[in-house]
């Protein structure tokens, strides 16, 4: 048989790194723009006031207001109250100019909701039901789309499954690679091979790990899978340490409709602004 060199594909290159920005319909690109500027500083000031009320936390919710302040989300009230001043101080217009009066605002908002008791449960409650989303763009995290726009299906490997054995990139090597990080295979391309090569992979692989899927799901699925612990099919033994913790096809049903519900509500805060 003729050797044959497989595609390695390393995550590192391949995936844009992403960071993520506040998307809160009470918060605009400007006010996170001037909280990069003056975050981190530590000069004590004086305390700003603001009314606290429950529409600033439905506007505040998608935002981390304790990675604001600079500080972890078990922090007491003293803790919070100081992380607060300081940063008031430093977004003082004297000191800061017209930009810091917008950041100013941010913070009085910020502070109305952590500083109550009733508000900050809330609010935790909120971020904890939000938090899996983070990170999720709606579009695939490792494969590009080479098929046709009319293509309602997708390629999918639950690389949990795989083993390692690299014969899905031998029978279609433009659509799988060997992902570096854990050496199982994933879908790099899309269609990019013909059906018939495709087919060919899914049927060789001895632990069906392969999986054709509708395509409005392929990026929650892909999403999902980062998600999944794994180890080096060269250091597991069996692939016992590839255990998925849960039913990546059913959680993605889940998945898609706290996505949706989180996206219409933004929207919804949105139109408000």
């Amino acid at each position: 048989m003729q050797s044959t060199c497989l595609a390695l594909y390393d995550p590192t290159s391949s995936i844009m790194s992403r960071t993520s920005t506040p998307r809160s319909a009470g918060f605009s690109l400007h006010h996170a723009t001037a909280f990069r500027k003056f975050h981190g500083n530590n000069s004590i000031a004086c305390k700003a006031s603001s009314s606290s009320s429950s529409s600033a936390l439905s506007s505040l919710v998608d935002f981390d207001l304790y990675d604001l302040l600079g500080i972890e989300s078990s922090s007491d009230q003293s803790q919070i109250k100081t992380a607060y001043r300081t940063l008031q101080k430093k977004c003082h217009p004297d000191i800061a100019g017209p930009a810091g009066h917008d950041m100013a605002i941010v913070l009085n908002e910020a502070y109305s909701v952590l500083s109550d008791p009733y508000l900050r449960s809330a609010y935790d409650k909120e971020q904890a039901k939000i938090a899996e989303l983070r990170g999720y763009t709606g579009k695939p995290l490792y494969s590009v789309w080479f098929g046709s726009e009319s293509e309602e299906r997708a390629v999918f490997v639950d690389e949990v499954k795989c083993v390692g054995c690299l014969k899905c990139a031998l029978f279609a090597e433009k659509t799988f690679a060997i992902e570096s990080v854990y050496g199982r295979a994933r879908v790099v391309a899309q269609w990019a091979d013909s059906e018939y090569k495709i087919q060919q992979a899914i049927d060789a692989c001895p632990v069906d790990c392969i999986s054709i899927v509708e395509r409005s799901n392929l990026a929650a699925l892909e999403f999902l899978m980062s998600k999944q612990p794994r180890a080096s099919v060269r250091m597991s033994t069996g692939n016992a340490v590839g255990t998925c913790v849960s039913n990546i096809f059913v959680d993605v049903k889940k998945f898609q409709t706290r996505f949706h519900d989180a996206f219409d509500k933004a929207s919804v805060h949105g139109s408000k602004v």
